[in-house]
């Protein structure tokens, strides 16, 4: 390619192609000069296409390393909910104390980007929600009861809400 581009610019410009270059006054070929530039150029404009690919490979690594360590701590969250509300009738401190836990890492969670998918009440959308029960209700496919939390990260689904649906 880069050749048969030099000798094309040559046999059509046999002396154009040379100038004086530099305090010594060498002659020095003028398409290789143009040559060389227009190679800098696509190697700058390959290296930029390369370096915004990478920034994206990188967000992408970022979001998929906060899903799964967050995925598996969200186990934490339930237990530490369920706990808080099989004590609340009780309203001992250790019910207090579960329940400021499940709030303290829920506002982690959402500082570092997740939101909680809002489940109770809304229609049964099979992109957020996993069905667990069918129950009566008045509303078909409605969202009687969120049996455990769903989360997300921007507009991905790190964890479906699990939920009981109205028949």
């Amino acid at each position: 390619g880069v050749s048969i581009l030099l000798l094309a610019t040559l046999a059509t410009f046999p002396m154009a192609w040379l100038s004086l270059r530099g305090p010594d006054r060498t002659l020095a070929p003028r398409g290789l000069r143009m040559l060389r530039r227009a190679e800098d150029q696509d190697t700058m404009g390959e290296l930029f296409t390369k370096y915004y690919r990478l920034q994206e490979v990188n967000r992408n690594l970022a979001a998929d390393t906060k899903v799964a360590v967050v995925s598996e701590l969200l186990d934490v969250l339930d237990d530490l909910e369920r706990g808080a509300r099989l004590d609340a009738p009780d309203t001992g401190s250790s019910g207090q104390t579960l329940a400021t836990l499940a709030k303290k890492f829920e506002s982690r969670l959402e500082s570092l980007g997740f939101q909680r998918i809002e489940a109770l009440g809304k229609t049964f959308d099979p992109s957020l929600h996993e069905a667990a029960l069918r129950r009566p209700g008045a509303t078909t496919d409605e969202v009687l009861e969120e049996l455990r939390s769903g989360w997300m990260l921007a507009d991905r689904v790190v964890r479906p809400a699990v939920v009981a649906v109205a028949e």
